[in-house]
């Protein structure tokens, strides 16, 4: 062949794969366009506000309408040649794939219409609007508080035609926010976005009092007419438990793999707990040493300021270090959590700005409270490292980061958690580590925490796979941290209703630490600090999709099956 002719074939073949990616962007694009119009909140999240004016639909013809549009998805993903996709693409094809294929599973085996009251609960649609506006958010959220009425008496009915498939333990949740949330919404009439979009606020509180008496009805429908009936199993079982694993998070090892790995992770972390109990209290009694260290935490009324304050101290702390790439725009506002979501988050939680927002501002909740025995978990030890797994260099970060690289619908849709929570907990050693925090009582939280995820593990898979009940997975909580019982409860409530997402923490932890070992050569002592932050800008310029995703991207396949052997095969 002349040099000609060869430059020509090459061009041919670089024209084929422009043609393929041409073709899966169109794909996706045409696919998100149909598959928004039945998912208007996940549409508002990622910045898509072509149905912010609607509520999620149940009705049956919308159901059989998304079934075959994912079942077409599918068919013309087949058809596509996979190996012509660059590398970022074939990421966003199994990712794609993978989603659609659980959803389409969880529809048909399923239904989660005659299961899961919480999806009908409107607050977080007009709770979504207020923090994430567009310039028509007045328009939108009028719309949705004029159909919650109506909404909700479909879905009475819906809930009525099967009430024992209903699951106890998501209904008595969304019984809760109901109740929670109604005040929310009476309340409308004084939020200060409300107050700026329409010019006499006081003129809709009728729409939110009728509004807020529906959601108060519904809540007290699910009490006197589901709840007594209610028998649905939350358990996934084990062809979705691991079809969740290897679908959403892209490992390979199977439930009973992960089980194992939890159980000695469990073992090894709570005899490091005892160990340094006796530093801390004289003997190794985990409960004693954590009294200990709770006495040293603020009072209720400085508990907003104590979390700004250490956040500003790793913040401080992370640009001097100069083991990560900080964004130059970004910004985190520590407030109180939301009324109607303190009961699924007990301790603290973070809301990432929108991939669109300019300036990268995202939101720190703190469940303020007053009573001394919740206030303990809030002990100065626990603050300091919260900050550094939700805020900086943790989740607030890596948000921030992957809302830049992210170019993708599929990756912003598809989050992992074996990603950002990974990230998250990884923080908190990491500031340990690199000498943010150094006293024994911060390491002796760093473990509980460890202790805390090994057992979410155990707990997820033995809930899930039919190995433990509701009840089980509480005492354990209770015994094994010394947990109070009301939030070992909302804790439970929330593994039960989100399976192979509890797990996530610490094996995610567990594939950076591993990753990191064997990327950098660690066995000779610490890490280069030029090398560090090469290797955590590396693992966050790839957004929130499934670490196993990430490694094999980025440091290759090699290196994932390393990783994932020395963690999984015992």
């Amino acid at each position: 062949m002349s040099k000609s002719e060869n430059i020509v074939a090459e061009d041919s073949d670089e024209s084929q794969f422009h043609v393929m990616h041409r073709k899966f962007d169109d794909l996706c694009h045409q696919f998100y366009h149909a598959w928004f119009r039945y998912h208007p909140e996940d549409a508002v999240d990622v910045g898509v506000y072509d149905f912010a004016d609607q509520l999620k639909s149940f009705k049956q013809d919308d159901i059989g309408a998304l079934i075959a549009l994912i079942q077409k998805m599918l068919s013309a993903l087949d058809e596509l040649n996979f190996s012509e996709l660059d590398e970022i693409r074939k990421n966003d094809y199994q990712i794609i794939k993978g989603a659609i294929t659980i959803e389409l599973h969880d529809l048909e085996d399923s239904d989660w219409r005659y299961r899961d009251p919480l999806e009908y609960v409107p607050i977080n649609a007009i709770y979504q609007l207020l923090i994430h506006p567009n310039e028509n958010v007045h328009k939108s959220i009028k719309r949705r508080l004029e159909a919650i009425p109506e909404y909700l008496r479909g879905a009475k009915l819906m809930l009525l035609q099967h009430p024992e498939r209903v699951v106890p333990e998501w209904a008595t949740t969304a019984r809760d926010i109901a109740h929670m949330g109604t005040d929310f919404i009476r309340g409308l009439v004084r939020n200060p976005l409300l107050t700026t979009q329409f010019e006499n606020p006081a003129r809709l509180q009728p729409l939110f009092d009728a509004a807020a008496s529906a959601i108060n009805d519904f809540a007290n429908f699910l009490e006197n007419d589901v709840l007594p009936k209610a028998e649905g199993k939350f358990a996934s079982g084990h062809n979705r438990f691991n079809r969740l694993l290897n679908a959403r998070h892209f490992l390979t090892a199977d439930a009973d793999q992960i089980l194992g790995f939890g159980e000695r992770l469990s073992a090894s972390t709570e005899e490091e707990l005892l160990l340094l109990s006796e530093q801390i209290c004289g003997e190794k009694n985990i409960s004693k040493a954590l009294d200990k260290v709770r006495e040293q935490r603020p009072n209720a009324s400085e508990l907003l300021n104590s979390y700004r304050n250490r956040m500003q101290t790793a913040y401080t702390w992370l640009k001097k270090a100069d083991i990560i790439t900080i964004p130059e725009k970004q910004s985190l506002k520590v407030q109180q959590t939301p009324v109607f979501l303190r009961d699924v988050i007990p301790f603290a939680a973070y809301e990432p700005p929108m991939p669109q927002d300019k300036e990268q501002r995202g939101l720190y909740y703190v469940t303020t409270v007053e009573d001394e025995t919740l206030l303990a978990e809030h002990n100065q030890y626990s603050i300091d490292l919260t900050s550094a797994h939700e805020a900086f260099p943790g989740h607030h970060l890596q948000f921030v980061l992957a809302n830049q690289h992210n170019k993708s619908v599929t990756r912003l849709l598809n989050v992992s958690a074996s990603m950002y929570e990974g990230w998250a907990l990884y923080c908190e050693q990491l500031v340990f580590e690199q000498g943010l925090y150094n006293k024994k009582e911060h390491e002796f939280i760093l473990l509980r925490d460890r202790l805390w995820r090994a057992l979410r593990i155990v707990i997820d898979v033995k809930m899930h796979t039919g190995q433990f009940s509701f009840d089980d997975a509480v005492n354990l909580l209770v015994d094994k941290l010394g947990f109070d019982v009301s939030q070992a409860q909302s804790e439970i409530s929330w593994y039960s209703s989100s399976a192979a997402t509890p797990l996530c923490y610490a094996v995610g932890r567990e594939i950076i630490i591993k990753t990191r070992e064997i990327v950098m050569n660690e066995a000779d002592g610490s890490p280069d600090k030029a090398k560090l932050k090469s290797f955590h800008d590396k693992l966050l310029s790839q957004g929130s999709i499934a670490l196993p995703l990430i490694i094999k991207s980025v440091f290759g396949e090699s290196v994932w099956n390393r990783v994932h052997d020395d963690i999984f095969i015992d």
